[in-house]
């Protein structure tokens, strides 16, 4: 009997796990290639960086040129600076929590052209990276 039932909660756990896969699947943003951001990097006013990070990792590895700097776990209560008439890139050490951003911003009416984590870039990026003070 406790085969079964533990054999019930292991299938009820993984039917549960594919269904929020397949879910996060269907919501993903783009992920924006080097050469993409290089040339979205080249219009700044077209198109709106939004560094994700903390910000002792900022302090770290500096950010884009131009960025906004918002922690994704204040951006829903900090949409009011973030302009509604440019797309927006949301970016982040790794991507997963631009990913979160971009969803965000996308559920609010935002525009968001893809999402890139700094990291895989940073050394193509290197002449676009500032050290905030």
């Amino acid at each position: 009997m406790r085969t079964i039932r533990w054999a019930c909660v292991i299938a009820v756990v993984l039917g549960a796990a594919l269904l929020m896969a397949h879910q996060l699947g269907t919501n993903a943003p783009k992920k924006l290639s080097c050469e993409e951001v290089t040339k979205l990097l080249r219009q700044p006013r077209q198109v709106l960086f939004i560094d994700v990070r903390e910000a002792n990792e900022i302090a770290v590895t500096g950010t884009l040129k131009g960025a906004l700097t918002i922690p994704v776990g204040q951006l829903a209560s900090r949409l009011s600076e973030v302009p509604k008439g440019r797309p927006v890139v949301p970016f982040c050490r790794l991507g997963g929590r631009a990913t979160r951003a971009a969803n965000l911003l996308d559920s609010r009416g935002y525009k968001t052209v893809g999402v890139f984590g700094l990291e895989e870039y940073y050394d193509q990026l290197k002449d676009h990276i500032v050290h905030p003070k």
